[in-house]
């Protein structure tokens, strides 16, 4: 991980979720905030909410939020621009360590500690979600240990009743195998979800060094052992939903770091063109769009009549 320096000039998200109190490491602030940039909040029905992985400060996730930006832009070239704030919402959260100076290098010595940060982020996260009163349904994209948050958020949201989860693309996994099998952590969540009809997909790749050789090591320092996970062997055979609900795709040759889009290469381009399809992207933030044209031309012709009568 490099050192903070700011957050790319281009990146002007609509709608954050932030749940950091510093740019760089620190720790999880409580409340989170949902800052608002220019969107109609409170007419928002739907969000895609993006969560960036381990070992990322602010301006490494907003660089990866970027991409994945300018990958749906140019995969849906009809769409008009910024019409994807309207439909995202980016989620902060401190999953890495401020460790000045030469042992910078060593901030995966975090991790075990990024496992409770993730899990205890969960909560925040999904009280800031719940806040848009007219929210009817969200869809999560996360990577690495983000994963982690997501499925933690997914399982909190479920148990208050609202919104309703739509689509969750878990992509380089940072998530044990076991937790999705029977018996494990997050089986109450995916038989609901399966129940309901929310769609899981999968990105993974037997490629991905960092879940290979460092994911077996720090796991079981946070306490939860195990033999794989699940965004480098994909979905078990015995995880509900698989093959119906729960879909996945193996991204030739991805890397840990492959998945956003702001890698440019094949792997990256794949893995952010199969999670566009998967959310119906382009349908889905041209339709927001012309439902927002088409609310502020009535209210539009309500003033004018308001005008012509008096009122």
């Amino acid at each position: 991980m490099s050192r903070y320096k700011g957050r790319p000039g281009r990146y002007q998200p609509g709608l954050e979720y932030y749940l950091r109190r510093k740019p760089e490491g620190g720790d999880l602030r409580d409340p989170g905030e949902m800052r608002p940039s220019g969107s109609d909040l409170d007419a928002r029905r739907e969000c895609l909410v993006l969560v960036h992985g381990y070992n990322n400060h602010e301006g490494e996730a907003a660089e990866a939020y970027l991409g994945f930006r300018d990958r749906q832009y140019a995969h849906f070239g009809n769409l008009q621009p910024r019409s994807l704030e309207k439909l995202f919402g980016d989620a902060f959260w401190p999953g890495d360590a401020d460790w000045a100076g030469p042992i910078d290098w060593v901030d995966f010595l975090f991790y075990p500690v990024a496992v409770g940060v993730a899990k205890a982020a969960a909560p925040r996260l999904a009280d800031l979600i719940g806040k848009l009163p007219a929210l009817e349904q969200v869809d999560f994209i996360g990577h690495s240990l983000g994963c982690r948050l997501v499925l933690e958020t997914a399982a909190k949201l479920h148990a208050g009743g609202r919104p309703r989860i739509g689509r969750i693309c878990l992509m380089a996994a940072a998530v044990p195998c076991e937790m999705v099998e029977p018996g494990g952590r997050f089986e109450p969540l995916l038989l609901a979800l399966q129940a309901e009809g929310t769609k899981i997909h999968v990105l993974h790749s037997k490629k991905d060094s960092v879940l290979k050789y460092a994911f077996p090591l720090g796991q079981p320092l946070a306490g939860e052992p195990t033999r794989g996970a699940l965004g480098r062997f994909g979905p078990p055979v015995d995880m509900p939903g698989r093959g119906h609900t729960v879909t996945d795709r193996r991204i030739a040759g991805a890397d840990h770091g492959h998945y956003w889009g702001h890698a440019g290469n094949d792997a990256s381009e794949e893995a952010t063109r199969e999670a566009g399809e998967f959310f119906k992207i382009g349908t889905r933030a041209r339709g927001i769009a012309s439902r927002a044209d088409a609310e502020t031309r009535e209210i539009g012709n309500d003033r004018e009549i308001d005008g012509e009568l008096g009122w």
